[in-house]
């Protein structure tokens, strides 16, 4: 009973390596025709990367890390639909906060850094 299991993961751990492999090859292809036969009319090149882009991405979904991939991609968008996002006025109104807040700390930072260089050039006898 184990063996026919450990075949069958042997068995599915190979075609997922294959499919890898051919989807490897195939953006490969994509980037040296891209590259060496740029005299061909942009539109046919489009054509050609789409196509095959989404046979790599059908290639791609058969495996099993990639149905991983595809449905955690799915879960996302699910996820973020169910997010309140805030209006444009809460939005603004927290820009304009921090802008404040900056501006503030900003003009701390200011007169501290003043402050340090009068009393080190003070205590130094240096003046500036």
């Amino acid at each position: 009973m184990n063996i026919i299991n450990f075949k069958k993961n042997i068995n599915k751990y190979i075609t997922d390596i294959t499919k890898w492999f051919i989807s490897l090859v195939l953006l490969f292809i994509i980037l040296i025709f891209n590259y060496n036969y740029q005299k061909i009319n942009l539109s046919i090149r489009v054509f050609l990367f789409f196509f095959i882009f989404t046979l790599i991405i059908f290639i791609i979904s058969s495996t099993n890390k990639g149905k991983k991939f595809f449905s955690f991609i799915y879960d996302a968008r699910i996820e973020t639909r169910k997010v309140i996002w805030p209006s444009y006025k809460d939005t603004w109104n927290t820009t304009l906060i921090i802008m404040l807040i900056i501006t503030i700390i900003s003009f701390i930072f200011f007169i501290l850094d003043n402050f340090l260089i009068y009393l080190i050039s003070f205590l130094t006898g240096t003046r500036l």
